[in-house]
């Protein structure tokens, strides 16, 4: 490996890992800056025992503030400087940070026009009927993956439930998701916002951080479409719950 090769997988590292990298570099800092602090306070106690003061006895008036800055300024000399690169790491971290998740909000959402636009064009192209057909092939194909790991359990009228948006096989009613979406878009209606967390709460999936972070306001509201297939072996229905309207970040930001 050659040392260009080198520098630059040093480079990509150090930029990849660099709020992690300040985020230490300020923890260090402030820890540093307490302990060398410390050290100079003790250090200028002893330069002005040592001017003024000589075996208990004092060698004049005491001294002025003035005067005492002057005899040890020097000591805080390497504490402030610590103090100024943990101060502008930590400031550099969050702002790196904050640019981040701005690009990262950015780009979801441009991902997100993506998909609405391109799931537009396939209607437009194609025609419903097309559409539906490529949805349930995609939906059986993606059930019967989870089939295959053997995941698959269900009990009574219960059917097999496949969420989109999570990934996550679980048993249930198309009734009680229906009934779920009417009590979310009443919450939205009435209170402006509902998260996706909150629907998943409402149908038996657990919330994760990633739900908790998006979901609807009163300018789109939950709508899901179910696409019906078989699993492969064709004794179980399967439903693949699709959202017509995703969930987007900044949900609770519309007032």
């Amino acid at each position: 490996m050659s040392t260009k090769t080198i520098l630059k997988a040093a480079e990509k590292f150090l930029i990849d890992n660099s709020p992690g990298i300040l985020t230490g570099l300020g923890v260090a800092g402030a820890v540093t800056t307490a302990v060398l602090t410390g050290k100079a306070a003790y250090s200028s106690a002893l330069i002005i025992a040592a001017e003024y003061h000589e075996d208990g006895k004092d060698l004049g008036p005491g001294p002025t503030v003035k005067e005492k800055v002057q005899l040890v300024w020097k000591e805080f000399i390497p504490p402030a400087a610590v103090g100024v690169v943990t101060i502008a790491a930590i400031i550099g971290a969050n702002q790196i940070g904050s640019r981040r998740a701005a690009a990262f909000a950015a780009a979801y959402k441009l991902s997100e026009q993506l998909s609405e636009d391109y799931k537009k064009k396939v209607l437009e192209t194609f025609g419903l009927k097309n559409e539906e057909k490529v949805r349930t092939e995609l939906a059986a194909e993606r059930i019967n993956k989870i089939s295959d790991r053997g995941l698959i359990v269900l009990a009574g009228s219960e059917v097999l439930l496949y969420d989109e948006l999570s990934g996550r096989v679980f048993k249930g009613k198309v009734e009680d998701i229906n009934k779920a979406v009417n009590e979310i878009n009443h919450q939205v209606l009435n209170f402006h916002f509902a998260s996706l967390s909150e629907f998943y709460e409402k149908i038996g999936l657990t919330a994760t951080s990633f739900s908790d972070s998006i979901g609807w306001n009163l300018d789109e509201l939950l709508e899901v479409q179910f696409t019906a297939v078989m699993t492969e072996d064709q004794q179980q229905p399967a439903i693949m719950i699709g959202y017509n309207h995703e969930p987007i970040k900044g949900f609770d930001r519309c007032m």
